[in-house]
C-alpha cells in the first residue's frame, strides 16, 4: 500500500512535471518570437534610414515625384506615378537595401501624407520612415512600407526551435504515458501475485494441518512408539511440516504488506542452516544407500542476509547432488572459516561437469547438454537462482570437478561484521 502511494505521488509529481515543461517550452517560443520580431524590426529600422538616404540622392526619383505633388492631390498624382518607370526604379531601391540588410520578403510600399487624417498611424505589419522632407522639399510626407508575410517569416526563422521544442515535448509525454502504462502493468500483475500467493498460502494450511494431526495420531501409536526407524521417519515429518507451516505462515504476513519490498538483512548461522539441510536431505539420501555429513573448521559460521533466501540456496545445492548422482551419492558439507571470511564447500560423487559448461551453469536457463540429464526434471533455473541469492550476500560461487571424481561448489561469503 504505501509503495502504491509512493508511485502514485511519483505520477502525479510527473504529471505537473509535464505540464510545467509543456508552459516552459510554450514561453520559450514565444520569447524566440520575440526575440526574432524585435531583431527583424531593428532591421527595417535600419533598412528605411538607408533607403530614404539612397533616394534622396536620386534626382530623377526625387523630381519626378516632386513635380507630381506640386502639379496635384496627392493620391490622384500617386496613383498616376505607379505606372511609371520611377516608381519601380523606388522599388527597386527599397528592394536592394532591404536585402542588404537581411531581409528578402514580399513588401509593398507607399508614400504617404502623414498628417492626413485619413491616413492610420501605423497599420499592422507596417512599417514608416523618417520625414522625407530632404527629398520632396516639403514636410509631412513618409515612406511606408508593409511585409504581408511577416508572421509566416518569424515563424520560419524559429522554425528549428519550435520542432525541437515540439520533439521534445512528444518525446517526454510518451516517455510519461509509457512509465503510467509500466506503472499499471505493474500494479495489476504485483496483485495478481499477491492473490495468487494469499490463495496458496492459505490452500496450503489445511493440508499442512492434516498432515500434523494424521502425524501426531501415528506417533502416538504403539506400533510407532516400539520401532526406532519408524520413530525417526515420524520425527522428519513433523520437523519438516513445522518448518512448512512456517514458511507459510512467514508468507501470508509478507504478501499482506508489501511482497516485493526488499528485507533487511539478518544474521545466518550457516552452521546451524548446514544441519538443518542435512537433516532434511538425510532420508531421501540414504534411500539411496548413500551419505550426508557436515563438517567444520574455524570460528566464524555466522553471515548476513536473508535465512530464507540461503535455506532455498543450499536445498537447491544438495537436491542438485541428488538428483544427478549415477551412484549412492556421497555428500559433504564443508564449513572452513577464516577471521573475516567463511568459505561452503558441497562435494558429491557425481558425474561432474565438462570444462566447456563449467562457467555457464548458473546461466539462466542452461543445463548441460551431455548425459541423460534431460530426463530429469529442470529449467535450468536452480544454479542461476543460487548466484543470485549468494550475490546479494556480497559472495561468489563457483563450480569445479574433484580430482577424486565429482563435483565442488564452493561458496565464499563475508563474516558477519559481529563475528569479524
Amino acid at each position: 500500500m504505501k509503495n502504491s502511494r509512493i508511485q502514485l505521488t511519483v505520477l502525479v509529481l510527473a504529471l505537473a512535471a509535464l505540464m510545467a515543461l509543456t508552459g516552459i517550452q510554450f514561453s520559450w517560443i514565444l520569447k524566440s518570437a520575440r526575440m526574432q520580431e524585435a531583431q527583424f524590426n531593428h532591421s527595417v529600422d535600419m533598412a528605411m534610414s538607408r533607403i530614404v538616404e539612397n533616394l534622396s540622392q536620386n534626382e530623377a526619383i526625387c523630381s519626378e515625384v516632386n513635380n507630381c505633388l506640386r502639379h496635384g492631390r496627392h493620391e490622384s498624382c500617386l496613383m498616376v506615378m505607379k505606372t511609371r518607370e520611377e516608381w519601380a526604379d523606388i522599388k527597386s531601391v527599397i528592394k536592394d537595401d532591404l536585402n542588404y540588410y537581411g531581409i528578402d520578403l514580399d513588401f509593398e510600399f507607399d508614400i504617404i501624407d502623414a498628417n492626413s487624417e485619413g491616413v492610420p498611424f501605423q497599420a499592422r505589419n507596417t512599417y514608416l520612415s523618417g520625414s522625407l522632407e530632404e527629398m520632396l522639399e516639403r514636410s509631412g510626407y513618409k515612406l511606408s512600407l508593409r511585409f504581408p508575410e511577416k508572421r509566416d517569416f518569424i515563424i520560419a526563422q524559429i522554425g528549428d526551435i519550435f520542432i525541437f521544442s515540439l520533439l521534445l515535448l512528444l518525446l517526454v509525454t510518451l516517455s510519461f504515458f509509457m512509465i503510467y502504462n509500466l506503472y499499471r502493468k505493474e500494479k495489476l500483475v504485483s496483485q495478481g501475485i499477491l492473490d495468487f500467493v494469499n490463495n496458496v498460502t492459505h490452500e496450503f494450511k489445511t493440508p499442512l494441518t492434516n498432515i500434523s494431526l494424521a502425524n501426531s495420531m501415528l506417533s502416538k501409536s504403539e506400533k510407532v512408539e516400539h520401532d526406532e526407524k519408524l520413530s525417526f521417519y515420524s520425527k522428519i515429518i513433523r520437523t519438516e511440516q513445522v518448518k512448512l507451516n512456517e514458511k507459510v505462515e512467514k508468507l501470508l504476513k509478507t504478501s499482506f504488506t508489501d511482497i516485493g519490498k526488499p528485507q533487511p538483512p539478518e544474521d545466518i548461522d550457516v552452521e546451524s542452516v548446514a544441519e538443518d539441510i542435512a537433516e532434511a536431505f538425510r532420508v531421501q539420501v540414504e534411500q539411496k544407500g548413500g551419505s550426508i555429513e557436515v563438517t567444520r573448521s574455524g570460528k566464524c559460521f555466522t553471515v548476513s542476509g536473508n535465512i530464507d533466501l540461503f535455506h532455498i540456496a543450499m536445498g537447491n545445492l544438495i537436491d542438485n547432488a541428488i538428483k544427478y548422482s549415477d551412484k549412492p551419492p556421497l555428500i559433504s558439507i564443508n564449513l572452513i572459516s577464516s577471521e573475516t571470511r567463511l568459505t561452503v564447500e558441497i562435494n558429491d560423487n557425481g558425474p561432474g561437469i565438462p570444462k566447456a559448461y563449467r562457467e555457464k551453469v548458473f546461466d539462466k536457463y542452461f543445463r548441460v547438454p551431455s548425459g541423460n540429464i534431460h530426463n530429469i526434471d529442470g529449467f535450468g533455473l536452480g544454479l542461476y537462482q543460487v548466484k543470485g541469492i549468494i550475490t546479494k550476500m556480497r559472495g561468489n560461487i563457483k563450480a569445479a570437478n574433484r580430482k577424486e571424481g565429482g563435483l565442488r561448489i564452493v561458496i565464499e561469503l563475508p563474516c558477519s561484521v559481529h563475528n569479524a
